[in-house]
């Protein structure tokens, strides 16, 4: 009987858990931070675009600290706009095969990854614990 019933909880909450509410979907969308694609960061990067992304999970307690303290602040994301970046964010929650293949190629196995993609140079990876001058520093014109 209790094994049935937790099969009947798993049913019926199983979906809420491997999807994105369409509120929150929607919101991303119309944030700074785009979705990551491995193909957007290419066209963007052959386009002269630079490109900064932040490889995150919401499990991941480095990643809410570096949004709050670093990512989210107003002179950063001022410095973003102004050196006209890209932001994407790769949410790796759900361990997506495509950003576990990402950051494999990047030598990672985890999150947090910070990475700066710019026209003919190898990417740059940050810092697992973000600064503030550090990431004011790495997104300045080169």
């Amino acid at each position: 009987m209790a094994l049935a019933g937790l099969v009947l909880v798993a049913w019926a909450t199983g979906g809420a858990i491997t999807r994105q509410p369409p509120e929150q979907r929607a919101a991303a969308a119309g944030s700074l931070w785009q979705p990551w694609e491995a193909s957007r960061v290419d066209a963007l990067v052959a386009s002269g675009r630079p490109v900064f992304v932040d490889f995150t999970a919401a499990w991941c307690v480095t990643c809410q600290y570096n949004k709050k303290t670093t990512l989210a602040r107003d002179d950063v994301l001022a410095d973003f706009a102004a050196a006209n970046f890209a932001l994407l964010r790769a949410d790796w929650t759900r361990r997506d095969p495509a950003i576990t293949a990402a950051l494999a190629q990047l030598g990672r196995n985890g999150v947090p990854v910070y990475v700066i993609y710019r026209r003919g140079r190898p990417p740059v990876v940050l810092s697992e614990v973000l600064g503030v001058q550090e990431v004011r520093a790495a997104i300045s014109p080169p």
